[in-house]
């Protein structure tokens, strides 16, 4: 019998195939798999966009994905890097809400598969704010002129550009903040010739000017919830370089003391309880229901020769909003000079439970102090958690509460100690925080090409009212708004001190 050759090459083929996959061997990975970003072990809110990252692991040929809820999803990629498809990732967070994902990576190989130990994904029934503003700068103090602003959708990748000092002139910007999480009421410093604070209420925009005859420029500070009030420091800060190993910069206020701005009254007015010279007061914010002003506090001492014994307490005094006055006495909320500790930068969650804030060894500008941490205070029992699942290992600061308190956004020096990223954290009724996850990206490299550092986060609602060219036609164009000064001293201290309060209509 005459044997066809063409045939006996394809069953020779087929025996062939077959035996290689009878052959492919799978082994179970006793740890889990190394991501870059880290997405594993977290709390994500339904909304958010795709958590794309890229697998550590130089020699795999590809990787499937996959994620284990409600349903079965798996992906697949030729590469070291998972991106997933917008739509499918949309559904698929929606349909598993308040459900717990688990996510099984399996490495493949030219003749093996290895399946790393599953992490998971609790995906929050909270939704997170769907817009995000931050500032892009170069991390160092004298690269200040290369600076955006920026506003990130956290539901899709898309960016806006809400400043850009190349188009300004190259003045210094920054602090960008939104009332109430609410971008119908802004505020941003532009410096500079034609600079000022630029304060969005409804869509309008103004361009004001907050120094007045008897008070300096307001620099750090929050708006009240409906836009009608600014509470702000005034201060004279100065960056000096570190002569000690470890420490690169510090910033210090030779002088600070509380104002309060009314944009309808057009008025900036001080009180004697918060300035002066026996302390120095910084980082003031409103609570939740505008009743109270909470804020930062030093014994003044010479600077720069004392900076490291700087020591910043908790403290609060009362605000009628109604007057638009401040109290004539305030109080000590928490001693953290007591503990060898500094506190500065406490921002009020919005349904008035918590007060989350920076504490370092000392001074007041955290994002330089690699110790710096986020502490909670629980306003109902006093209780003051340090958070441990939500920090890292150098600079957590800058952070903005979500309207519905459930997430905060934080800026996080922890990958290297020198660049900052946006990183979200879940902290439930009780005040329990979750692992925090860093801001998610399109392209996962874009955190190893960026060399700028992501910093002052702020989380709102819906977009702001402008855009970069329009900021740069108010920086060029808008007549700034001249304030006036308002006293807002009890009659003795006025008199005592002689204070000339202008005319105030």
């Amino acid at each position: 019998m005459k044997t066809n050759p063409y045939l006996l090459i394809l069953l020779l083929t087929v025996l062939m195939a077959c035996r290689q996959q009878t052959t492919r061997e799978t082994q179970r990975l006793a740890f889990q798999p190394a991501l870059f970003p880290d997405y594993t072990d977290i709390t994500i809110p339904y909304n958010i966009a795709p958590l794309n990252f890229q697998l550590e692991d130089s020699i795999a040929t590809g990787f499937s994905v996959h994620i284990k809820g409600k349903g079965n999803h798996l992906f697949k990629t030729s590469t070291h890097t998972i991106l997933f498809p917008i739509k499918e990732w949309n559904a698929l967070l929606e349909a598993e809400k308040g459900n717990t994902l688990h996510i099984e990576v399996t490495a493949h190989y030219n003749h093996k598969d290895a399946i790393y130990n599953e992490f998971t994904w609790e995906v929050s029934t909270d939704p997170i704010d769907r817009f995000l503003s931050y500032r892009l700068i170069e991390p160092a103090y004298e690269v200040w002129n290369k600076i955006q602003i920026r506003e990130r959708d956290l539901e899709s990748f898309e960016e806006r550009i809400l400043g850009d000092n190349n188009i300004t002139e190259n003045v210094c910007m920054n602090c960008h903040i939104a009332s109430g999480n609410n971008a119908q009421n802004t505020l941003m410093h532009i410096r500079g010739e034609k600079g000022g604070s630029i304060y969005t209420n409804e869509g309008k925009i103004r361009k004001i000017d907050t120094k007045t005859s008897e008070t300096g420029t307001a620099v750090y500070g929050e708006l009240s919830a409906d836009g009608h009030y600014g509470i702000f420091t005034t201060a004279e800060i100065i960056p000096i370089l570190h002569s000690l190993h470890g420490k690169r910069l510090e910033v210090y206020d030779k002088g600070s003391d509380l104002v309060l701005i009314d944009f309808k009254q057009n008025s900036v007015s001080n009180h004697s309880a918060v300035s002066g010279k026996e302390y120095q007061e910084t980082f003031p914010c409103f609570s939740a229901d505008n009743r109270t002003v909470y804020f930062c506090r030093a014994p003044h001492l010479p600077q720069p020769d004392s900076t490291m014994h700087m020591h910043y307490d908790l403290y609060s005094i009362p605000f009628n909003q109604q007057t638009g006055t401040l109290g004539d006495s305030t109080h000590l909320v928490f001693n953290a000079g007591q503990r060898g500790k500094s506190v500065s930068f406490p921002k009020c969650s919005p349904d008035g439970r918590f007060l989350l804030f920076c504490v370092s060894d000392y001074g007041t500008f955290p994002i330089w102090h690699p110790e710096t941490d986020l502490w909670l205070l629980d306003l109902k029992n006093g209780e003051v958690g340090t958070l441990p699942k939500a920090n890292g290992r150098y600079s957590d600061s800058y952070h903005s509460w979500n309207s519905n308190s459930r997430w905060f956004a934080f800026a996080s020096k922890r990958s290297d100690g020198i660049y900052g990223r946006v990183y979200f954290c879940h902290v439930d009724e009780d005040g329990n925080a979750t692992k925090a996850f860093v801001l998610p990206q399109k392209c996962p490299e874009t955190y190893r090409t960026t060399l700028k550092s992501y910093n002052i986060p702020e989380l709102y609602c819906q977009p702001e009212a402008y855009d970069a060219h329009i900021l740069r036609n108010v920086y060029l164009k808008k007549e700034t708004e001249k304030f006036k000064y308002k006293s807002g001293y009890p009659v003795e201290y006025s008199e005592k001190h002689s204070i000339k309060t202008p005319n105030y209509q």
